[in-house]
């Protein structure tokens, strides 16, 4: 994949900026507007504006030398004073809306009494809140010691965390909406331990410069730590390195962006209008029920009257406001995955990857190379069909999610075209390359197939004699004539989405069984599994901890079993495989198998 050819993809390399005058990559220009007039148009800024936004000339996180040198100094340091203002706002906006919730109604009807005594509750809570904010800054330090970071923090009782380099996995830096209005970002680091460590590893109330200063020696103490351990273990000192950090200036050996054409392409493809149209149903429920509680809706005295005007119509008006709800699913759900994939980057370091991306709330993760436990590439139904993908790295996190992701799994690349897979990761993760070529991978027999489609349908025949078994019940009781003209649209609209769950669920199956692949080379295990989401699993032999082969009695008659697999990653998605054939299973398990 040469550099020419990616900078007309969504994963635009750029050579080592060392190479160029600027160190940073420079954004391509947007095509000069043909038009006589000196001043461009609105809409060309605009169009330079978006561009700059897709693909940023420059980390999102401005750089700031001063503050940069800050960060660096000896000694206990604390954050900047304006994330008291921050911690604040924060703490005093859940107890004020609270009151505002409670008095809605009042201060709506026009009582002016009310509207002030929510003003002023709302400005004690934040003055207390304010205080609280002020003691608990000064109580917390950090600094750096020849061990680890060294945090302090509680008001009563004081608490020390030691943080070492060596065991640091991921360092993460975000700013969300309120603190990148001030100018403050958060530095989240990441041991494998943090449901232990909670909000004790995170440094907030950084300055951009300060933060990305920090992270940078973070990682080069973290180096140096690594190849004191070497040498402690007898590894020759030319191969260890030398004997003190190395603090030169780094730079990124690869660059990648996305597009505005592919980053438009990405948010269309990863759409969940579904679960935003629930959303939506439930915000407008959960409204209509606030505001009958006000007396701003009369249901109960005219009930009778809207129901039997709705009845005849219940039907359309059901469809259409289904279609309604999708169409704005699909619409904030694009708009949110636009935002949220604006300004992606990624860059590889010698010994780390950082990963960028966001427009409201920013955030920069960098992961340790070496403590990635396998890569995943997945492909929902529209990415299959266009020959995309998103590939993502799993390393050891906690439970819990980060930047709306699950906490140990970091986006590589949001949409990338399968042919360009192997370049991408040759640049960024080089020991994960051409893996899915270099395995031999084996299908799962026709006894798959069988399995699945009786798993797929098996709950279809229970499912309608429970169905059957209430309407005659409700027939028994009198309350299905009483209500016949709602319960037979509901019978008519569940009968049809259980014809379409069955439909879908068979091709799952069927998919499934035709692309579910497994196979090995000498250092990697490689497992692809699902129907119309697919995942393609690359997991290095030293970062699996655990490789399990069950199978249970019909599975044994069948001569089929279930692989499954552990690394140091709390996440297991992907790594687990149903019915392939008992031989190849018992041939993956001699392959883990320590041979002396």
């Amino acid at each position: 994949m040469s550099a020419g050819a990616q900078g007309e993809k969504s994963a635009r390399r750029e050579k080592d900026p060392r190479d160029v005058p600027d160190s940073r990559p420079q954004a391509p220009a947007p095509p000069a507007p043909a038009r006589p007039s000196r001043e461009p148009m609105p809409v060309d800024r605009l169009e330079r504006d978006l561009e700059r936004l897709a693909v940023p000339k420059r980390s999102l996180f401005e750089r700031d030398a001063d503050a940069g040198r800050a960060a660096l100094a000896a000694g206990p340091r604390r954050a900047n004073p304006l994330s008291v203002l921050v911690d604040a706002v924060k703490g005093a906006s859940g107890f004020v809306a609270l009151i505002a919730v409670a008095r809605v109604g009042r201060i709506l009807s026009g009582d002016l009494a009310a509207l002030g005594q929510t003003a002023l509750a709302a400005a004690i809570i934040f003055v207390v809140c304010l205080g609280f904010s002020y003691a608990a800054w000064r109580a917390r330090t950090w600094e750096f010691t020849p061990e680890g970071l060294v945090v302090r923090w509680g008001l009563a009782n004081r608490r020390e965390l030691t943080v070492p380099y060596e065991h640091i996995h991921t360092v993460n830096m975000s700013s969300e909406l309120l603190e990148r209005l001030l100018g403050l970002m958060t530095l989240n680091l990441d041991t494998g331990a943090a449901s232990d460590e909670g909000d004790a590893s995170k440094l907030r109330g950084l300055r951009a410069g300060e933060a990305e200063a920090l992270r940078a020696e973070l990682f080069c103490r973290k180096r140096f730590a690594e190849r004191r351990a070497d040498e402690r273990d007898g590894v020759a000192e030319g191969e260890a390195g030398a004997g003190a950090p190395d603090r030169a200036e780094e730079r990124p050996i690869a660059v990648f962006t996305l597009g505005g054409r592919d980053l438009m392409l990405a948010a269309a493809s990863q759409m969940s209008a579904g679960s935003q149209a629930l959303a939506l149903v439930i915000m407008l429920v959960n409204g209509a029920n606030q505001l009958i509680e006000w007396g701003m809706l009369d249901v109960v005295g005219r009930g009778e009257e809207l129901m039997a005007g709705v009845a005849p119509i219940v039907v359309p008006v059901v469809l259409a406001f289904l279609i309604v709800a999708l169409l704005l699913g699909a619409v904030v759900s694009f708009v949110l995955n636009l935002v949220r994939y604006a300004g992606y980057r990624v860059e590889r370091y010698a010994d780390r990857v950082v990963v960028e991306h966001g427009l409201l709330s920013r955030s920069s993760r960098a992961l340790a190379s070496e403590r990635v436990q396998y890569v995943s590439v997945r492909q929902g139904v529209i990415r299959q069909l266009i020959g995309y993908a998103e590939v993502r790295a799993v390393v050891v996190a906690a439970v819990g999610e980060e930047d709306g992701e699950p906490a140990g799994e970091v986006v590589l690349h949001p949409f990338l075209r399968m042919g360009d897979l192997d370049g991408f990761l040759a640049e960024v993760l080089p020991c994960y390359a051409g893996v899915l070529g270099r395995a031999e991978l084996g299908r799962l027999g026709p006894v798959a197939l069988r399995r699945a489609m009786v798993r797929a349908v098996i709950w279809w025949p229970f499912v309608a004699a429970a169905v059957g078994i209430g309407m005659w019940l409700l027939g028994l009781s009198g309350l299905a004539e009483w209500a016949a003209w709602l319960t037979g649209p509901l019978v008519v609209a569940a009968a049809v989405l259980s014809a379409v769950l069955l439909v879908g669920l068979v091709t799952d199956a069927l998919l499934s069984w035709r692309f579910s692949r497994y196979g090995y080379t000498d250092r990697e295990l490689v497992l692809v599994s699902g129907g119309l989401t697919r995942c393609s699993v690359m997991v290095s032999r030293a970062h699996v901890q655990h490789l399990a082969v069950s199978a249970n009695p019909f599975q044994r008659r069948a001569g089929v079993a279930s692989l499954a697999i552990r690394t140091a990653a709390s996440r297991a998605d992907g790594l687990a495989l149903r019915d392939l054939p008992a031989g190849s299973a018992d041939a993956l398990l001699a392959w883990f198998r320590p041979r002396g």
